[in-house]
């Protein structure tokens, strides 16, 4: 697994959304690198890192994440997640909850419906839709190339993945946080309902935001980060 590091101090580990990379948090890296050691890996299949293994499950994503990070020593961690990457934290704090510090599930509306069947036609209908997007970067278009041959799998794995159940087996203190848009208000907010699954969890509205928050607005998503974990 490829992964980029920046900062010293308690480590927070960022998953990425698809079909994204480490790339995508090369902006908000630097807010939250004043006060922890950042790491942030390619998913496999993505990226720099090795290509996705056949069988693929969220489950074993987040194997390879809690390899990577005994590898390391960076244990106990904060996990923040967006997208396809709050899956996979999810099921790294539910698996591994000795290496998850705090868990940030974040994500769009769409992402975090508890529901699968709706959470799958949300997610097949933003998909359908036609990229149109002019100002795509570089990073974005090396992006899209290099996990081209993975999207397919790892949307598949997101799909046959029991969120519902996954979340009622987390025990570390967890943040919600939605990114609300005015297109997804016709899905309902779906913050509250995820929290009242986990015991230790907070929520966090982020209001006009979109899946380029990360691009966007670094310093008001870190800032609800380090106000969560009180760096």
């Amino acid at each position: 697994m490829h992964y980029r590091t920046a900062g010293d101090g308690p480590p927070l580990l960022m998953l990425h959304a698809t079909p994204k990379s480490s790339r995508s948090f090369a902006q908000i890296m630097p807010y939250l690198a004043a006060y922890h050691g950042v790491i942030a890996p390619d998913t496999l299949g993505f990226g720099e890192s090795d290509p996705v293994p056949s069988q693929l499950t969220i489950e074993t994503l987040a194997e390879s994440v809690a390899d990577l990070m005994e590898t390391l020593g960076a244990k106990p961690a904060v996990i923040f997640g967006l997208h396809t990457g709050n899956k996979i934290g999810a099921a790294l704090a539910a698996g591994w909850p000795e290496l998850v510090s705090h868990f940030i599930l974040c994500g769009m509306t769409h992402s975090i419906i508890l529901d699968r069947s709706e959470r799958e036609a949300a997610i097949k209908t933003l998909v359908a839709t036609p990229f149109t997007k002019k100002d795509i970067s570089d990073d974005e278009k090396r992006d899209r190339e290099q996990g081209a041959n993975s999207v397919e799998a790892i949307y598949n794995a997101n799909y046959g993945f029991d969120l519902t159940a996954t979340l009622a087996l987390l025990t570390v203190p967890t943040l919600v946080l939605e990114l609300a848009t005015p297109e997804e208000d016709r899905l309902g907010r779906q913050a509250d309902a995820v929290a009242a699954l986990i015991p230790r969890a907070k929520t966090y509205t982020f209001e006009g935001s979109d899946r380029d928050a990360l691009e966007h607005r670094p310093d008001e998503l870190a800032r609800a980060i380090l106000d969560f974990t009180d760096a």
